[in-house]
């Protein structure tokens, strides 16, 4: 990579003619330099990384950069630095939150130093495990009872929000494989879904005899009142093709908030509630209730859809997995 000479410091910088330039204005110059560096550092990590990943830089950045107000990133000193991660934990953002930004002043800063030859504050002695996990991270990953996937279900006031809710639970189903199913997916008779999982992987997740006369009911009445209900989608949206995720996502935490078992875990790094009740957790509970059910954990992973049965285990909760073991394993 080649240096940009056009963005270096020099004495240059801060003279105009014979005069000295105000303090304010030499704040000023800096931070429109400071700008096209952090432009051109977002240019490079465009051309090697994810959009997300990018977008995660910038939203970084600019959260430094509003910290520290009227000093800019440059002049930042290791305190700051630390003073920042503070006042993110002080926010109650999640360990990974801290993580992540701490991360991306480094990377900048690193940056800096090799391509464009500034000096910046060594951040080797900050360490990320002085941020622990709050009390409340991880909750969010805890399985719901079963009153509570039943409270769940009985608080739409429509036979499809119901139906929705009960195929991401009974079938373990990610919000965006519900979005995708189609008609031709579904065999009623036999009871088996037709999913198309991450990584474009094929797998058949069997389901309940009790969602029969709800999905007979949505098919013989309820779909057909849809605009696009001619359409391959087995959830039509009222003007589209198939209903979208986020509509989903809507759907299951206006139920939790109806049956009066949603509540804010925590706060993401852009100020958004952490929910305890959201689409994924119905996905978490459907395995931790199989387990419950004796159901073989090699059977939940492929009905799931993992790769690891490691990430199952997760799913379904270790504790629960063990304990399953302790009580039915009779060794000789």
């Amino acid at each position: 990579m080649t240096t940009n000479k056009s963005v270096q410091f020099s004495i240059q910088d801060f003279i105009l003619g014979d005069h000295m330039i105000i303090k304010e204005e030499v704040i000023e110059k800096k931070r429109e330099k400071v700008a096209e560096l952090v432009k051109q550092y977002l240019d490079d990590c465009t051309m090697r990384l994810s959009i997300h990943t990018v977008r995660s830089q910038k939203t970084g950045l600019t959260a430094f950069a509003q910290f520290l107000d009227k000093t800019p990133i440059i002049n930042a000193t290791k305190m700051d630095v630390r003073r920042f991660l503070n006042h993110l934990k002080e926010n109650k953002r999640a360990q990974m939150t801290i993580a992540l930004r701490f991360f991306t002043i480094k990377s900048f800063y690193r940056y800096l130093k090799t391509y464009h030859q500034i000096s910046i504050p060594s951040l080797d002695d900050v360490d990320i495990n002085d941020y622990p996990k709050a009390t409340w991270e991880g909750q969010g990953q805890d399985p719901l009872t079963r009153t509570e996937i039943r409270a769940l279900m009985e608080a739409p006031d429509n036979l499809r929000d119901t139906l929705i809710i009960a195929t991401l639970y009974y079938l373990g189903l990610r919000a965006n494989e519900l979005a995708l199913l189609k008609l031709a997916d579904v065999d009623t008779e036999k009871r088996i879904v037709s999913i198309i999982g991450k990584g474009n992987k094929f797998r058949l997740v069997p389901f309940s005899p009790k969602l029969d006369r709800a999905i007979q009911l949505w098919l013989r009445q309820e779909r057909r009142s849809y605009v696009s209900s001619d359409g391959p989608y087995f959830f039509p949206s009222m003007h589209g093709n198939h209903l979208h995720t986020k509509a989903i996502h809507e759907i299951v935490h206006n139920a939790a908030v109806k049956a009066g078992i949603q509540e804010t875990i925590g706060w993401r790094a852009d100020g958004k509630r952490i929910y305890k009740v959201h689409t994924h957790i119905l996905r978490h509970s459907y395995a931790r209730h199989a387990i419950d059910d004796d159901i073989p954990l090699n059977h939940i992973q492929r009905m799931m859809g993992h790769s690891s049965i490691s990430t199952t285990i997760r799913y379904a909760g270790e504790s629960s997995v063990f304990k399953a073991y302790y009580d039915k394993f009779k060794g000789v």
